[in-house]
């Protein structure tokens, strides 16, 4: 299956990750990567879905690539989660390594075919949104976020204010003072630390 040839990009984002020891954002490693200067992000502007589109999934091509090349070398293995994405310890077994390699992934799959990023353009891209069906439609991050503040349409059929007005009712429920969860309540303000991040409350 060919594969974008930019090896500097694999080396620049295994550097990062080496660095980010706990983990990084998608949305920070993008911003990493563009303060690096790299040629294929240096240009990215999130506030364009195509432009974002793009980003994510060269982005995200380029992660699965690392990941099946470490995961060979038995060096390292790759969490790829939008939310965090983390260099964690190689798998253990030849066994644990081939099994990994083998087992059907469809997120893998998509992101490695070429094809799904030459034929998407922007008309694909805003039918995608407009439709709301397909979680690619929108960074999983983005899905993410929404679904931690038990929020179910589409980020772009949402209004600010209704998204501030969730997050006010379940800081309120969840808050450590009133019996709730501290890691719930950081998760949900991590949440809307996303939703700010891609732009998304205005």
């Amino acid at each position: 299956m060919p594969t974008l040839e930019h090896p500097q990009l694999l080396t620049a984002v295994q550097h990062i990750l080496l660095d980010e020891q706990q983990g990084i954002s998608e949305f920070a490693l993008i911003q990493r990567l563009k303060q690096q200067q790299h040629p294929l992000f240096i240009s990215v502007d999130l506030s364009d879905t195509l432009s974002l589109f793009r980003t994510h999934f060269i982005l995200f091509h380029s992660l699965y690539v690392l990941r099946d090349s470490l995961r060979a070398a038995g060096t390292y293995d790759v969490l790829i989660n939008p939310l965090r994405i983390q260099l964690q310890p190689a798998l253990t077994t030849p066994a644990a390594e081939q099994k990994a390699l083998n087992t059907s992934d469809p997120l893998r799959a998509y992101y490695l075919d070429l094809e799904h990023l030459a034929r998407t353009d922007r008309d694909a891209v805003e039918q995608l949104l407009y439709r709301g069906i397909n979680q690619l439609s929108q960074p999983q991050a983005v899905t993410d976020a929404l679904a931690e503040l038990e929020l179910q349409r589409p980020a772009h059929k949402l209004n600010p204010q209704q998204v501030k007005q969730q997050y006010r009712q379940l800081v309120s429920r969840h808050h450590p003072d009133r019996g709730g969860c501290t890691e719930r309540l950081q998760r949900i303000n991590q949440a809307m630390a996303t939703l700010r991040e891609y732009h998304l409350l205005g």
